[in-house]
């Protein structure tokens, strides 16, 4: 692995572990699933992290990988395709709203973020591992911690114009 990608993998990891906090995760629309086995879906759903993320496979997937063979914990990764990115796991959210999937939103804007927290679907969470991040990129609340840079820059031939 990569020295600069310790950090991400890092604040990846503290962020997961909030899992042991939350209920189990929704594994299925079966009812007659659910009647079946409730204490061994309740247990494998407690050990498995389900992650929206719009960071591209490509790097999430390793970070994600390693999380999981350091903490045991299963993740069952949902990505967003390159046209729609983060609105589209927005979306999803929005209509997952009343049986939620999703443990962990992994996204790279903040517009979107602001969204969900001002619909109330995000939860706070102080990340012990995010201690070390300013104030000035984590929410007062904590309901969302930057922790990678991302630009948009415009450039233009100045002897053109």
């Amino acid at each position: 692995m990569k020295p600069h990608s310790l950090p991400m993998l890092g604040l990846c990891a503290v962020s997961l572990a909030l899992l042991a906090a939350c209920g189990p995760t929704p594994t299925g629309d079966a009812p007659a699933a659910e009647e079946a086995a409730p204490a061994a879906q309740a247990s494998a759903a407690a050990r498995t992290a389900v992650v929206y993320t719009a960071l591209d496979q490509l790097y999430s997937e390793p970070i994600l990988a390693a999380f999981a063979e350091q903490t045991g914990i299963d993740v069952l990764s949902v990505y967003d395709s390159e046209a729609a990115k983060t609105t589209g796991l927005v979306a999803r959210l929005v209509a997952e709203r009343d049986r939620p999937r999703c443990d962990v939103f992994w996204n790279n804007e903040i517009v979107r973020t602001n969204q969900l927290q001002r619909e109330g679907l995000l939860q706070p969470y102080a990340a012990p591992g995010a201690a070390h991040v300013p104030a000035a990129f984590k929410d007062p609340e904590g309901y969302w911690t930057g922790f990678a840079g991302r630009m948009r820059v415009v450039a233009f031939n100045t002897d053109r114009y």
